[in-house]
């Protein structure tokens, strides 16, 4: 089957539009590796990063799919997939909208549209989806992370507030940026398993919250500070869907789980690798004993193999969004068996570019580093995506109940 996205008429006249738009505002030729150790706060990447994200919040290309009373744009999702597609391909689009950010608009903005209150929603939702504030998920702890419903951070009814108590870990990134965290807590520490669960958006600059910084190999995107909550006095105002959703958050959680799996590799998923593109090019144009890299078996085995593995990526996730787009019914396991691959492939890629480029690939000093670090990078990723999120023994475990279900 076909799943290629492909212009319409009105859709390639929108699509140059897009072009012309994301030329004058973020050009093509503005220099970043991806490598978000080379974007640190303060800087001019960073600064111009950030003014660019809220120039598309404010086109509501940040959630293009969204209704405009709430931040989105309002378009249809042809056109999203114009959008996204245009913004996968510049050189910056891992951080100008970033993983920390994405999953504010991917799983925290359907949990509120879901849970929240009107007044929350018309509060919090415009923001949000605007990229004007970001909110770290505080959803892992020291003692678990995938199943959520362990959670041991406790939010105790005070009259009209919650006395929160606990830590989180893995929050944020390599940035000290956040306006809110995203709070799963118990707020019924006697009450049934996945019955006991509020959601909460708490300003991050309350008295009792303190956070460390957390180190890691790769201290970026998926991890960097633990949050410790100590006596936090959180008012009901900040209680996703108030006093009478304070249990029933799992309802929101468990709904859009599949949200953010399925919508997980993104964009760039559909789009061709880039350090692969690189890696070819590289073994082309480099020579051992009198011929190419690319000649010897061996690595031509090995390059073949991870191109496999990606091009079957790629079309998990423009299955993914063909049938969003195309309406079709998703039986469930979709979105967890494409964070599988992700995160498998990833394994792979890494497992292959050392065999064939050597210590290079560990190598960030400018004079031996290979395509500006970004090998280097991309090295570390499967170690810390191979649990972030969900671990691929959830992703297999929640495959198998769908599969289960799908045949009642």
């Amino acid at each position: 089957m076909d799943f290629e996205f492909r212009d319409t008429p009105k859709l390639a006249k929108f699509r140059k539009e897009v072009r012309a738009w994301l030329d004058l505002h973020i050009p093509m030729d503005f220099e970043i590796s991806d490598n978000p150790h080379d974007v640190l706060p303060g800087s001019i990447k960073y600064e111009f990063i950030r003014a660019a994200r809220r120039k598309l919040g404010a086109k509501g290309w940040l959630a293009p799919t969204w209704s405009k009373e709430y931040g989105g744009g309002g378009l249809s999702e042809g056109e999203a997939w114009v959008i996204g597609e245009e913004l996968a391909q510049r050189p910056w689009s891992r951080f100008g909208t970033g993983d920390f950010f994405r999953n504010n608009i991917l799983t925290f903005a359907p949990q509120l549209y879901t849970l929240g209150t009107e007044e929350q929603k018309k509060r919090f939702l415009p923001p949000i989806l605007k990229g004007e504030v970001i909110a770290w998920e505080g959803s892992s702890e020291p003692d678990g992370g995938s199943d959520l419903a362990a959670a041991k951070t406790t939010a105790i009814r005070d009259g009209d507030d919650y006395v929160v108590n606990g830590s989180k870990l893995w929050l944020g990134s390599q940035f000290d940026n956040a306006d809110y965290i995203r709070l799963v807590a118990v707020t019924d520490p006697k009450g049934g398993r996945h019955r006991n669960i509020g959601l909460f958006l708490v300003p991050i600059d309350l008295p009792g919250i303190s956070k460390v910084r957390v180190p890691m190999m790769r201290n970026c995107h998926t991890g960097g500070w633990q949050i410790f909550f100590e006596n936090v006095r959180v008012p009901v105002e900040y209680l996703i869907g108030g006093h009478e959703n304070a249990t029933n958050a799992w309802r929101a959680i468990s709904g859009t789980t599949r949200v953010r799996q399925i919508s997980v590799l993104y964009m760039e998923s559909t789009l061709r690798d880039r350090n692969q593109e690189f890696v070819l090019d590289y073994c082309k144009k480099t020579k051992h004993n009198g011929q190419s890299l690319s000649r010897d078996p061996d690595v031509r085995e090995a390059l073949v193999e991870v191109e496999i593995q990606l091009e079957i990526q790629r079309l998990f996730g423009l299955r993914q969004n063909w049938m969003t787009m195309t309406g079709k019914r998703l039986v469930g396991y979709e979105g967890s068996q494409t964070a599988l691959q992700g995160k498998v492939t990833a394994t792979k890629q890494a497992d292959a570019y050392a065999d064939i480029l050597g210590p290079a690939v560990l190598m960030k000093n400018p004079e031996w580093a290979l395509f500006e670090g970004n090998i280097e990078y991309q090295h570390f990723v499967p170690v810390a995506h191979a649990s972030a999120g969900i671990t691929q023994e959830v992703n297999k475990a929640l495959m198998a109940r769908w599969v289960c279900r799908a045949g009642d």
